[in-house]
């Protein structure tokens, strides 16, 4: 059974949390701007000094001070997020939106993000219908293609789409319902203030109405004149946070809506691709003689996969898939080592640990620590649809069809890779089954694009399950040591005096356009690398721990990268979460408790106790069955989680799942409906990642190639008891919330499977490092 607790979120806002509509946009904008450059050039220049919060008097504690905490000390995420510097970085360009009255009155709208099944399009056709008054059934949505102009406001990822969405489409929608209005102001011969809209149709005070399409001949919503526009007061919505469903999902179940692999591009033909044994491989002779007879082969030719790794593999044109995959398959090829033919998951741990940064020390006799490593591994995204493109390059004018989170960085390459301007590239953005972070490259279409040059036809390039596996990008693996250091408590009682991370990962790639705007921003003013950028202004330590320190160091190894559902929180907050709950219990505290009493945020106490609340927390467990909490901080929302877990002594049976309960604060509820599909999406993915599956580099290969032994949650993993709870509105503007409850709801089973079996979790997946029994 799942519940959602609607009722909680769809509460009329109150006057206190209404939007300050005073002073102009302009004015707010800049100073947002403003603001955010003097808070970013601080705490880059700051680096990872620390500052200590102690009353000192004769080098020792006062006692009035015995029973308070040390304050923690504030890191760059808590003044200023990714999501600050996503949105001062595309502001520029947010206010740039197709949207048109047609002549049959319905609404054309292209959104320049990605949708990848995240009910993004959903969300924005919502507050498209809001601020139109129109019916969401008269949009017709599609996704933008790349646009120059666009630069960074093309951009998905980081869960911030409906945050840079909220403002900037609202008032675009505003400012052309005001020019509605004026028209028909002039048509009926009366004041602007007496014109009401309904349904696509503007009425008359005596009830005569004419159509939209009436009065906005040639007229769009796609100017930045629109950031003075005043939007409805949501006292107003009747749609904004009603529970809707998805608007595409009747088409994708019934195959109605096409993916690039179901586009009828004419003479584009079916294309794989013969890859290398090991990462890094390349094609030293290749005998096509057979393959090249078979039927239905168009065209055998070698060709670059990774120009950077000198990577290159056989790629096979036919008239079909299947004829394609007989011809591949009949290939007899001779390959080179890879990059890294010895290289295994061992060496690369060991090498982590070689240039992974001390913890601060302990004060002998005067304080103790909890903590330790935590080791997290290679994850595949593996989303339901692999990548793939259909590619023209032909003419002088290439054009390519995929599913891009970042298509103006696709643009680029690949008219870089292929010799010509970036305006001699046309990239189609189409809606694509699954991403998780996989999406912000584009492996497919460079790849597509150099074939279709080479053998000169358009094809359709699909990534096999077991290509895309074995030779795609993946979660970087990462080594985290994280100690926390507290008072023995001989004079004044325990108190935390620091808390350290420090974490070693496997470089993880961000050269896929998602940081331009960002390194704009920041390069100029400090030499840190778009890395440490983004790992500061995304981890922090909630608490009031003292001294804390968050420090990272990468090294870049064969394996591809990318990050999967967040950028280093669902490892690095996953490990500090841990901690802190083996820090209350070696304090002797309920880790609910303890937790409310060192949080220093309002919002995460508060979606805190109503987790603990409606999971009933501390209830009595058979042995061998525990609950375990999880709590994150991001994106500018709050989760908290709690699970129910169960183990087994029989070593071959998997930990499992019982209960998730989730509450959630992302300001505002959109669609609850799509919320907390994403929820129970993530609390699953949580437990794919946690519980049943990784990837494992043997020999500079990857083991697994396919769903068959990458094996992510099913059914049967999936607890039948999972609620939601929305916390009431609690600002303006949405914060995101895509990946928000993974690192809550890892950390919550790694937590439980702790207080059930007494063994700190160090190395997982669970099941392949603590077999139960």
């Amino acid at each position: 059974m799942t519940k959602s607790n609607h009722a909680e979120q769809i509460e009329t806002i109150t006057s206190s949390q209404k939007h300050d509509q005073s002073g102009s946009d302009d004015e707010h904008i800049v100073e947002l701007e403003n603001t955010g450059r003097r808070k970013f050039i601080g705490y880059m220049l700051k680096g990872s000094s620390f500052a200590v919060a102690l009353h000192i008097t004769s080098g020792a504690i006062r006692p009035q001070d015995a029973n308070a905490q040390l304050l923690g000390i504030p890191e760059l995420a808590d003044e200023l997020d990714l999501t600050d510097l996503l949105l001062i970085s595309g502001d520029p360009f947010y206010y740039d939106y197709l949207i048109k009255i047609t002549s049959d009155n319905r609404v054309r709208f292209e959104l320049p993000r990605m949708e990848v099944g995240q009910g993004i399009l959903t969300a924005a056709m919502m507050i498209l219908a809001e601020e139109l008054d129109v019916e969401m059934s008269s949009i017709d949505a599609t996704l933008s293609p790349a646009e120059i102009r666009r630069a960074t406001g093309q951009i998905t990822g980081g869960s911030h789409a409906v945050t840079s969405l909220w403002d900037p489409l609202r008032k675009v929608a505003a400012a052309l319902l005001h020019k509605i209005k004026l028209s028909a102001a002039v048509h009926f011969g009366i004041s602007v203030n007496d014109i009401s809209t309904e349904n696509g149709f503007a009425i008359n005070n005596d009830g005569s109405r004419i159509a939209y399409s009436e009065l906005t001949a040639g007229v769009e919503g796609r100017n930045d004149a629109a950031r003075l526009a005043k939007p409805k007061d949501p006292s107003q919505y009747k749609i904004i946070g009603t529970p809707q469903k998805r608007a595409d999902a009747r088409d994708i179940v019934t195959g109605k809506l096409d993916f690039a692999m179901d586009l009828d591009i004419p003479d584009a033909m079916p294309t794989v691709v013969a890859r290398p044994p090991s990462l890094g491989g390349c094609v030293i002779t290749y005998d096509d003689s057979e393959a090249i007879g078979l039927p239905g082969v168009l065209a055998i030719k070698e060709v670059p996969l990774d120009v950077d790794a000198n990577s290159s593999g056989v790629a096979v044109v036919a008239r079909s898939f299947g004829e394609a995959f007989r011809a591949r398959d009949a290939l007899n090829i001779t390959w080179s080592e890879g990059a890294a033919e010895h290289l295994s998951d061992a060496e690369v741990i060991e090498q982590l640990r070689a240039i992974n940064l001390p913890t601060l020390p302990k004060i002998p006799l005067a304080t103790d620590s909890v903590g330790g490593e935590f080791i997290f591994p290679y994850l595949a995204h593996a989303p339901m649809e692999t990548m793939t493109a259909v590619a023209d390059a032909t003419g002088s004018k290439i054009r390519v069809w995929t599913g891009a989170k970042t298509p103006l960085a696709a643009q680029a390459k690949i008219a870089r890779e292929l010799g010509v301007l970036p305006t001699d590239v046309e990239v189609n953005v189409i809606q694509s089954g699954g991403s998780f972070g996989r999406r912000l490259f584009f492996d497919a279409a460079v790849e597509g694009a150099r074939i279709s040059q080479i053998v000169n036809r358009p094809i359709k390039l699909m990534f096999t399950r077991q290509d895309d596996t074995k030779f795609g990008r993946a979660r970087p693996l990462s080594l985290h040591n994280v100690k926390a250091t507290y008072t023995r408590g001989f004079l004044f009682g325990k108190k935390v005096l620091s808390f350290d991370h420090r974490a070693a990962t496997a470089e993880l790639d961000l050269e896929h356009g998602f940081g331009e705007g960002i390194t704009a921003l920041g390069g100029e003013l400090a030499p840190a690398a778009f890395s440490q950028t983004v790992w500061h202004s995304t981890q922090l330590v909630q608490y009031k721990f003292g001294v804390t320190s968050l420090l990272l160091n990468e090294k870049k190894f064969v394996v591809p990268t990318s990050s999967w559902r967040g950028i280093y929180s669902g490892t690095a907050a996953v490990a500090n979460e841990i901690v802190v709950d083996e820090l209350a219990r070696a304090m002797n505290k309920d880790e609910c408790q303890f937790r409310l009493q060192m949080l220093d945020d309002e919002r995460s106490k508060a979606v805190l106790r109503k987790v603990s609340q409606e999971g009933n927390w501390g209830r009595r467990m058979k042995k061998g069955r525990a609950q375990g909490l999880g709590l994150h901080k991001e994106y500018k929302s709050r989760a908290a989680v709690l699970v129910e877990l169960q183990t087994f002594k029989d070593p071959e049976k998997e930990s499992k799942v019982t209960k998730i309960v989730v509450a959630l604060d992302v300001n505002r509820v959109l669609n609850p409906t799509g919320l907390e599909a994403q929820v129970i999406g993530a609390a699953t993915d949580a437990i794919t990642y946690m519980i049943r599956t990784s990837l494992h580099l043997d020999n500079g290969a990857i083991r697994e190639s396919s769903y068959g032994d990458f094996e992510i949650a099913r059914m049967r993993n999936t607890p039948p008891d999972i609620e939601v709870h929305f916390m009431p509105p609690n600002g303006e503007t949405p914060g995101g919330a895509g990946e928000l409850v993974v690192p809550a709801a890892a950390a919550a089973i790694a937590n439980a499977f702790a207080r059930a079996t007494g063994i700190a979790p160090r190395r997982f997946p669970l099941r392949d490092f603590y077999p139960e029994g």
